[in-house]
């Protein structure tokens, strides 16, 4: 008989310190889809949801489309979304009947107005409406919180593999195959290992030593036979809740095989958490490096705190103040988000110049806002595509959108932040980031890839804001004790691994 799998998704990254809620608006500008709706939207998309669908149909399954709501990172989610979720699954559920399994596309660290564990929330929903017996898979994002009540509610949790992420599709993929695998009945084990670090991801990256071995070591023992899947879920760290850790899970067709390696794989990911810290960089001494004439150019400064794809607001000026503040002369260019200097710019127009107060509204303790004479250079409707090589072709919408120039400093202003990594961000709206001195990129790792080729020097630097790399700075309120980079035991030894699903 033909096993009925249906397919639904709510996947969005918080960041706790970012203090705007993100509403279903935000979710409406990237994906919001019900039904079948859902299904020819995400077809077209090398997304987890779209590999979920290929996965059960080539096993001879029906897929029953439910709703995708896919936002980007942000602040926590409104309360009124995670019951619009909940209530279209729901909706097709009771629409439908019965059905067989259910694939979820999540992220893992995401955070509702009320809820810490929001994906724990989502899956115990899930399990309630269906049933004990029905098996759920999940697919994850790399960086995802996997907590107790995850592992306890899903039968499996895939993650992605790839930081800088390019895997979204193989990850949705992997989770949809390893569910009709159970619908089978073979025999399919859970195992995972709690390991006690917080690393910020603009140290690591999975196509680089220490991590990429880790990762590489993986997929060798799935490619020998001896897994059938793995996940290294190095948490992202700007969640201030009570539970938080980094997690390795490991399946394998038996028991043993589960736990064995699951407990290697956590081994050698824990011994290498040192190489996960970045070489941070004061702004000073970046703005050194970009003002000598030894240094080739252009060299990139990773503002990671203000990094809107990890989760922050995107409204850090404080390199741009201390480019005023030291009166320097070479260019720069960045983004920020401020919705009224964008609007106070198409007031100004084209070519008009006038006194704007830029940036620094709304992360606590961020410096700003700037105050300068500016110059509009261009005014945008804020749409632009990625060019990857991560989410190559992603639509992205900033909103109004404009180019002012302070001096040496072009700045693109808009109302919200888009593939803050991605060149376009800037090259799109004219700011073109061969020909500047130093560039302000906000992102953790994943600019790399595309910023490489023609950067003289990148730069991690320890810049003040919700997605800080410098972990000590932020106001902890909730962190557990024990975690590293703060007060982890010496000598400290990770648990066993535990089983969890028995199928």
């Amino acid at each position: 008989m033909q096993k009925r799998v249906l397919i639904c998704e709510f996947h969005q990254e918080s960041d706790t310190f970012n203090p705007i809620v993100y509403g279903t608006e935000s979710f409406a500008s990237r994906r919001y889809a019900r039904g079948r709706d859902a299904y020819e939207i995400c077809k077209k998309l090398p997304c987890a949801y779209h590999g979920m669908i290929d996965a059960v149909e080539k096993e001879g399954g029906e897929v029953i489309p439910s709703i995708s709501l896919y936002g980007g990172s942000g602040g926590r989610v409104a309360d009124e979304t995670m019951e619009l979720f909940q209530k279209g699954v729901k909706e097709t559920l009771d629409a439908c009947g019965k059905v067989d399994a259910v694939c979820a596309s999540l992220h893992g660290a995401m955070c509702s107005e009320s809820v810490d564990d929001a994906c724990g929330e989502i899956l115990s929903f899930l399990r309630d409406l269906v049933g004990k017996n029905i098996p759920i898979a999940a697919s994850f994002d790399l960086h995802a919180n996997v907590t107790d009540r995850m592992l306890g509610e899903a039968d499996l949790l895939c993650g992605y593999q790839s930081y800088p992420h390019v895997d979204f599709y193989e990850t949705g993929y992997r989770a949809a195959s390893l569910c009709m695998r159970l619908l089978r009945g073979e025999p399919t084990y859970l195992a995972s290992v709690d390991v006690p670090l917080l690393a910020p991801p603009a140290g690591y990256t999975s196509l680089e030593e220490p991590f990429r071995g880790v990762i590489g070591r993986g997929k060798q023992l799935v490619a020998d036979g001896a897994l059938l899947d793995f996940t290294v879920f190095n948490v992202q760290p700007w969640l201030d809740v009570e539970k938080i850790r980094s997690n390795v899970i490991a399946v394998a067709d038996t028991e043993e095989a589960a736990k064995r390696y699951a407990g290697e794989i956590a081994e050698a990911f824990f011994e290498a958490r040192d190489g996960y810290l970045p070489d941070l960089k004061s702004i000073d001494e970046i703005i050194d490096l970009a003002e000598s004439e030894q240094t080739k150019k252009p060299v990139i400064l990773a503002d990671a705190a203000d990094s809107p794809n990890g989760g922050a607001v995107g409204d850090s000026v404080a390199v741009a103040l201390r480019m005023l503040e030291r009166g320097s002369k070479i260019t720069m260019g960045m983004f920020v988000v401020d919705p009224e200097a964008a609007e106070q710019a198409f007031r100004v127009g084209v070519g008009g110049e006038a006194t704007f107060e830029v940036g620094g509204k709304f992360t606590p303790g961020m410096p700003g806002p700037l105050r300068a004479t500016g110059r509009v250079r261009s005014l945008h409707d804020g749409c632009f595509r990625q060019e990857g090589p991560a989410g190559k072709g992603f639509a992205n919408d900033c909103g109004k959108t404009a180019v002012v120039s302070f001096g040496g400093i072009d700045m693109m202003i808009c109302e919200k932040p888009g593939a803050s990594g991605d060149p376009q961000i800037l090259r799109h709206f004219g700011i073109e980031p061969k020909l500047y001195d130093l560039v302000v990129v906000k992102a953790n790792t994943s600019f790399k890839v595309a910023y490489a080729p023609f950067a003289g020097v990148i730069c991690a630097a320890d810049t003040p804001g919700a997605g800080a790399s410098n972990l000590h700075q932020l106001n902890w309120t909730k962190l557990p004790r024990g975690l590293y980079p703060f007060d982890l035991p010496s000598g400290y030894q990770l648990a066993p691994a535990r089983v969890w699903k028995r199928r």
